[in-house]
């Protein structure tokens, strides 16, 4: 089994000025996608016609996940998949908060003033025999307490995570650089004892691993990637750092990864 992933901040429809507009940006972020072929991809900040332009472009493509809110109109976790390589099983939402269940929750303590959710989908992969879960999630930017929580909130979440079913996966925005307490998180063995995970890029130099870019050619924060089931193998990892016809798709660089056993 071979799979390629993408964790892809899409910068949400703010709208900003020339080049850096969605109604520019959108098919050069399609680009970026045709060029790779992943599997799947876990996008940040999407709001749902960011989301249906690129199923509009990339027809090949369906995606799963709602709004951070609830009301159907805010920025999204949204887990674009491949129809072709893989089937939709099952899907959820959460919030980063005490009341994960409660669409647009937040905990006030902890310090974030949006709601922070993850999605997650089960998936089949199609002729393999094999099951993969992916949790994509965009954590707080502004408190660290916060994305300290979040991410023990979603270990915690799938602290009995069946390892025999399926193989796992995080993407993800976490807005924290690697060696902070909420990346570590995600590195520490589930509960169960059953399943740890690796980063993708952790074998990337420093300069290599970063991915906020702020609209320009030089990133100056490792703040995203893609957390992978240690039963598979890296493959090969990138940060693509490429414009499109001297556009840049985001303001995050996608990290784009394959994996298999």
């Amino acid at each position: 089994m071979t799979l390629a992933i993408i964790a892809f901040n899409l910068r949400y429809d703010k709208p900003d000025p020339g080049n850096n507009a969605w109604n520019v940006r959108k098919d050069a972020v399609a680009a970026i996608i045709r060029k790779h072929k992943p599997h799947a991809i876990g996008t940040q900040e999407g709001k749902g016609h960011q989301i249906s332009d690129l199923l509009g472009l990339l027809p090949e493509y369906s995606s799963l996940g709602g709004d951070r809110r609830g009301t159907g109109t805010d920025e999204r976790c949204a887990i674009l998949y491949r129809k072709e390589r893989l089937v939709c099983l099952a899907a959820e939402d959460f919030w980063l908060s005490e009341t994960p269940d409660i669409p647009g929750s937040i905990t006030p303590s902890w310090g974030n003033h949006l709601p922070r959710m993850a999605t997650r989908g089960l998936f089949e992969v199609v002729g393999e025999g094999r099951k993969i879960t992916i949790i994509n999630t965009h954590l707080d930017y502004k408190s660290e307490l916060a994305r300290d929580k979040g991410a023990k909130l979603i270990c915690d979440r799938y602290s009995n995570f069946n390892s025999d079913e399926s193989f796992l996966f995080v993407t993800g925005d976490f807005n924290a650089e690697p060696n902070s307490t909420a990346r570590k998180t995600f590195l520490q063995p589930f509960l169960n004892g059953g399943i740890k995970l690796q980063d993708a890029t952790a074998g990337l130099s420093s300069k290599e691993r970063m991915t906020y870019n702020d609209f320009s050619d030089r990133a100056f924060a490792a703040i995203d990637t893609i957390y992978y089931d240690s039963r598979l193998k890296l493959q090969r990892v990138e940060i693509d750092k490429s414009r499109v016809d001297s556009i840049l798709p985001s303001d995050h660089f996608p990290v784009v990864a394959e994996f298999g056993n």
